[in-house]
């Protein structure tokens, strides 16, 4: 009873406004159920009758999905909702990612990354599950990771073809693996015995982005078969997946909004007043697109009745490439320009300025990823009593990253005209002096290269053994133990964003190397160095709505950046006119990782459980099963990192002036020695005790209640276990500390690390559900969730001693830590109906939708990178959850008969915080509330044939972005992308 009190008990504060857009959601869900439920209310056939008719039907295409969707979350004994495909390539949406976000609880982040907001995926980012990023992966049940995520897998590089259906699962039974507070989410491939005999199958599709005016061809084939031998039954499987996606963004933007203080009586103001005013304004388009191949085989023996033997292997890789042209001024903008309009918390939202610098640059941006799984599982049934299996899976993963920009200045003293009130903003560059061009190539110079390496790759080991006892009879139904062991090494090298100067700057002119010159008087020549630039007219900008912010530009050309940064040197060397300037990075990672950049990880798991399984039929309280169990998980870690940092000291300390320099001398004594040689290094260990209880009651044979409680962890991700140290001296000029550490004490030993030490964040999960399973695919259920979570991982300042020179000093050290505690509750309210009851072609019509609320408070962000000072002091800000939208619903008409498969979806979800510290902007960024239409319609030309329609982002939302803290958040972001229409075509035999 003490678990149901805490999850009324969470609800009382949740505000009659809340409450009532719930009700006015669950009401409009309830007045579309009443009509079906009246129906099956008066239905008075004899069920053997109705039973025998349903039988008769046959089911295919969306509603068959569903059907078998709607049969795995009513039999499971967990807490799970999932979505299969019926027909084999045939996942409800584009991609796996796009998919998820259908499912109650379950959220998408639309950006690659949360830090990178300015460039939008193609098919979606991280997923989260009501309203967490702990969130756990796997495939056919076993644990699956990205080499550049760490404990989870990148969605975006599976290909949805070859699923047969993915299943996310909300609260664990003790058999499970652990890992995932939030949720786990499990992708099922095809095996050859899923069907009964040969099957072989073949889709391909034309994918059209009409803002990028191009048209991507991707396809998949299927074949499978199984045959009786001497040897036994015999189950081959073979399938192959091609995917070519791609998209265009274009997006108007502004910066950061700095406070400034009005200089004179202008636009309204007094001198003195405060305004705010971003750090600049700009706009860029993206040209975006990827290639995805997928390879899966499955090997079944079934050499007797009694065992089975299954081999799989899926091979995917994924090269998402893009092209990125950005535009903006560099200078700050005077706040008393005349004609500047502010809004009503006093931030410019229009104006013109003349005489600007713009920056321009042109960056090319690719990513090789290759994940690897491989795995044998033996199924052993000796009589009706016992199961034993036997597991063995190796898993790979590998990704690299490039990036690399060149920018450009010019001579032109440039007008800003911009207005960002409003959904469709208006930018429009121009010179200042209208006798000057900035179409004039000679007008234009290579101003300054960038280059960004990743390489990254992990493994991981793993062994698992499960036992099973049934009983013919009684309470209790069966006994459950197992283990698994797994060995885990990850490997990340990444450089530092090398930014160097080429022939000029704005602050720095004389030498400059114009676009159309072969190279710098005196110095080396390249003929075809006037062709490495390219115009750019920035066509159809906005789809015209916005008008086109200028006539054309010339930029750093795609192909000058996009072959490597040897090739870009070859020709960028020639315009190094300075003496000094840009030198592109090595691929030797140990001399061009600094701050971190080698991260070196393993992680050994030994976990045991147990589980029992129970239930009546009769009972005094009527019908109900479940499970109860305990899983205990030991893990081990190591980890290994660069070289501990050092910083050097740039004052003198004089006793005349300085209070002391008693700490001045340690500090130089300190620097003196060799720590800094000092390869970083940690090991660490912990225990978990993970109890869970599931619990179904049968209230009728169609009315069922669940009852979930458990504990679980989500491991701190290597990132957060980087050993890496960097430590600091501050001084004043004269030799006293100036530094900030613990309590805001002064002090003048400062530095960041990462910590090897942290323990996982871990929770207790409750979950209530009500669900009610009528006709054959119709369902209304309702499921109340309720965590208690601690130990989050936040950034903050620790005290630790470290030795060098013969001085031992204590440092007050900004790093990783555990310690916040917070609290997650809300509700998923889902239904779907199909209105069998309807006459004729009506019959047909469905509908399915749900609505999800999340509540949360206390916990802590964590710090994406610890060793950049302004995203560890952001995250440690008064924000909500990153990712947490309170509100999100989902909405599908569906309309299926034999010949027809047609649904219309539409998902939404609120405001939320994207990232505490946005990558160059360094504060946070909130997303907008975001909805989508999509559509799809195939029709059945005969037995073995389909053709449709696919259309993604019919209605060409915009996503819209804000800066700011909770107080103040303008909006500084709008970004328009592609309407995708796919003609499809799916064969099967």
């Amino acid at each position: 009873m003490a678990a149901f009190t805490r999850i009324r008990n969470s609800f009382t504060g949740i505000r009659g406004d809340m409450l009532l857009r719930a009700g006015t959601s669950a009401t409009a869900l309830a007045i579309c159920a009443m009509p079906a439920l009246a129906a099956a209310q008066e239905a008075d056939t004899p069920a053997e009758a109705t039973l025998n008719e349903e039988q008769a039907i046959i089911v295919t295409g969306i509603r068959a999905s569903l059907e078998s969707a709607i049969d795995r979350k009513r039999d499971a004994e967990v807490v799970v909702d999932s979505i299969t495909a019926q027909d084999i390539g045939a996942l409800p949406d584009r991609s796996v990612s796009e998919a998820l976000q259908r499912i109650p609880g379950v959220t998408l982040q639309r950006t690659s990354e949360a830090r990178d907001p300015a460039r939008l995926s193609g098919e979606g980012g991280g997923v989260f599950i009501r309203g967490l990023s702990f969130v756990r992966s796997e495939l056919n049940g076993r644990d699956v990771f990205s080499a550049n995520s760490g404990n989870s897998l990148s969605f975006e590089d599976i290909s949805a073809d070859l699923m047969s259906g993915v299943d996310v699962y909300k609260n664990p039974s003790a058999d499970m693996i652990e890992g995932g507070i939030g949720g786990t989410i499990d992708l099922r491939t095809r095996k050859p015995f899923d069907a009964p005999g040969f099957v072989a199958a073949v889709s391909g599709d034309v994918n059209y982005a009409d803002l990028r005016s191009k048209s991507f061809l991707s396809g998949s084939a299927l074949v499978s078969d199984r045959f009786d031998t001497g040897l036994g039954e015999i189950g081959v499987l073979v399938s192959y997946s091609i995917s070519n996606i791609g998209n265009r963004t274009d997006s108007i933007s502004a910066d950061r909004f700095l406070q400034r203080e009005m200089p004179t009586d202008a636009n309204g103001y007094n001198a003195g007043d405060t305004v705010y005013v971003p750090n600049s304004v700009g706009f860029r388009r993206i040209d975006w697109q990827q290639e995805r191949r997928a390879f899966d085989a499955s090997l079944q023996w079934r050499p007797s009745g009694t065992l089975e033997f299954t081999a799989e292997a899926l091979i995917s890789t994924a090269k998402p490439r893009d092209t990125e042209y950005y535009i903006g001024n560099s200078t700050q903008m005077d706040p008393s320009t005349p004609g500047f309009v502010y809004g009503e918390q006093n931030q410019l939202v229009s104006g013109v300025a003349d005489n600007q610098q713009p920056l321009l640059d042109t960056r090319a941006g690719s990513q090789d990823k290759k994940n690897q799984d491989y795995s044998f599982k033996a199924l052993w049934e000796p009589d009706s009593h016992w199961t034993v299996t036997a597991d063995v899976q190796y898993s790979k993963s590998t990704a690299s990253v490039y990036s690399m920009t060149a920018f450009t200045g010019t001579d032109v003293g440039t007008t800003f005209d911009f207005d960002l009130d409003g959904n469709t903003p208006y930018m429009n560059m121009r010179p200042t002096d209208p006798s000057q061009s900035l179409a004039e190539k000679g007008a234009n110079w290579w101003a300054a290269a960038m280059d960004h390496l990743e390489d990254n790759e992990a493994d991981q080991w793993a062994i698992r053994g499960d036992v099973e006892y049934k009983f013919d009879e009684g309470f209790l139904k069966s006994l459950k133990v197992g283990g698994r062991w797994s060995d885990r090494t990850a490997i990340t090298r990444q450089t530092t964003y090398n930014w160097g100067l080429l022939s000029g700057q704005y602050w720095l002119p004389g030498n400059e190397v114009r676009l159309d010159e072969t190279g710098y008087p005196g110095g080396p020549q390249i003929a075809d160095l006037p062709n490495q630039s390219t115009f750019v007219p920035f066509n159809n900008f906005f789809r015209g709505e916005a008008s086109n912010p200028t006539s054309g530009l010339w930029l750093p050309a795609p192909s000058l950046v996009n072959q490597g940064t040897g090739h870009a040197f070859d020709y960028l060397g020639a315009t190094l006119s300075n003496g000094w300037g840009w030198a592109p990075l090595s691929d030797d990672f140990s001399q061009t990782t600094g701050q971190g950049g080698i991260n070196n990880q393993g992680q050994e798991v030994l976990a045991g459980y147990a589980m029992a399984r129970f239930g009546m039929d009769y009972s005094p309280v009527g019908r109900f099963d479940g499970n109860v169990g305990v899983r205990v998980v030991h893990t081990k870690l190591n980890s290994l990192g660069s070289a501990i940092n050092v910083g050097t000291i740039s004052t003198t300390c004089d006793p005349a002036v300085a209070t002391s320099c008693d700490d001045f001398n340690s500090a130089m004594a300190f620097a003196s020695g060799d720590l800094g040689t000092s390869i970083t290094a940690g090991s660490n260990s912990y225990t978990d005790v993970l109890p869970s209880f599931n619990l179904r009651y049968f209230v009728t044979d169609d009315f069922q209640v669940r009852f979930a409680a458990s504990k679980g962890i989500s491991r701190p991700t290597f990132a957060q276990l980087n050993p890496y140290t960097s430590l600091n001296f501050s001084f004043d000029n004269d030799g006293n500390p100036n530094g900030t550490g613990v309590g805001g004490a002064t002090t003048a030993f400062t530095g960041t690390a990462g910590n090897p030490d942290l323990k996982p964040t871990r929770s207790n999960n409750f979950d209530l559900s009500f669900e009610y399973y009528y006709g054959r695919s119709n369902s209304l259920t309702l499921a109340l969730f309720y965590k208690e979570i601690s130990d989050y991982i936040f950034v903050g300042l620790e005290q630790q001693e470290y030795t060098s020179g013969g001085e031992t000093i204590t440092f007050d050290v900004n790093r990783q830590t555990n310690g916040a505690k917070g609290k997650i509750k809300g509700f998923e309210l889902a239904y779907t109906q199909f209105l069998d009851f309807l006459p004729g072609p009506l019959s047909g019509l469905g509908f399915t939708g749900n609505l999800t609320y999340v509540d949360s408070t206390g916990g802590a962000n964590s710090s994406v990178n610890v060793f950049d000072t302004a995203n560890g002091e952001n995250a440690g800000l008064n924000l909500p959850l990153e990712g947490l939208s309170k509100w999100s619903y989902n909405v599908a008409a569906i309309y299926e008969t034999p010949g027809i498969s047609a649904r219309v979806a539409y998902n939404w979800r609120k405001k939320y915080l994207l990232t505490t510290s946005a990558a160059n902007i360094n504060y946070p960024v909130w997303n907008d509330d975001y909805g989508q239409l999509d559509a799809s319609i195939l029709v059945n030309v005969n037995e073995h044939l389909k053709v449709g329609v696919q259309g993604t982002n019919l209605l060409t939302s915009r996503t819209y972005l804000r800066v700011g803290d909770p107080s103040f958040q303008p909006r500084y972001s709008w970004t328009e992308t592609d309407r995708r229409v796919a003609m499809v075509v799916r064969t099967r035999f």
